[in-house]
């Protein structure tokens, strides 16, 4: 069980930190547009698409690693007060009750969204550049999978807590409350 664990974590730490290399593109472009509109009077036409789509893979990508370093918002009021061990069949309650049935059927209908766009060549229709879409889609299919697969990382850590063979971690509100 921690073999897989340890496997799906490596991979969503892998995409995350990659996925934060993304931001260097985004501002490099943000700024150029912002120094040919200003100083140049010559706004692009590209740039906001850029942008949004970069801003949107970074966004995406990322979460599986938010989920995986427990830094995603959550409401501490009655989570915090309880136990480890309460807290890990909290958490697997939901993720097997509502996360990873809602993860499976998103995930699969973005795979076939993203493979209807690569069949008719769909394009953005949003800017003269008007680039291919199914690229987009496809990364955010696959944010999706890779969210899902960090759920199922999650839920094996709440059993192995459920059944004492592991430390739950802790949340930043949970920690403020025992000091």
């Amino acid at each position: 069980m921690i073999s897989i664990i340890r496997f799906i974590e490596t991979i969503t730490r892998a995409v995350g930190y990659t996925a934060a290399l993304v931001v260097i593109p985004l501002a490099l472009g943000v700024s150029y547009e912002v120094f040919a509109r200003y100083f140049f009077g010559a706004p692009t036409i590209w740039a906001f698409e850029l942008g949004y789509t970069l801003m949107g893979v970074h966004f995406l990508l990322g979460g599986a690693l938010t989920l995986q370093k427990q830094a995603h918002v959550r409401i501490d009021l009655i989570y915090a007060r309880l136990s480890p061990r309460m807290r890990a069949v909290l958490d697997l309650t939901l993720y097997l009750v509502l996360i990873l049935p809602c993860l499976y059927l998103i995930s699969d209908r973005l795979i076939e969204y993203a493979s209807s766009a690569y069949q008719s060549g769909e394009r953005s229709g949003n800017s003269a550049w008007n680039p291919v879409i199914w690229p987009f889609r496809a990364i955010i299919a696959f944010s999706f999978v890779l969210l899902l697969l960090q759920v199922i990382a999650e839920c094996l850590k709440a059993v192995r807590a459920i059944f004492g063979r592991a430390d739950y971690p802790e949340t930043p509100a949970a920690t403020e409350q025992q000091q």
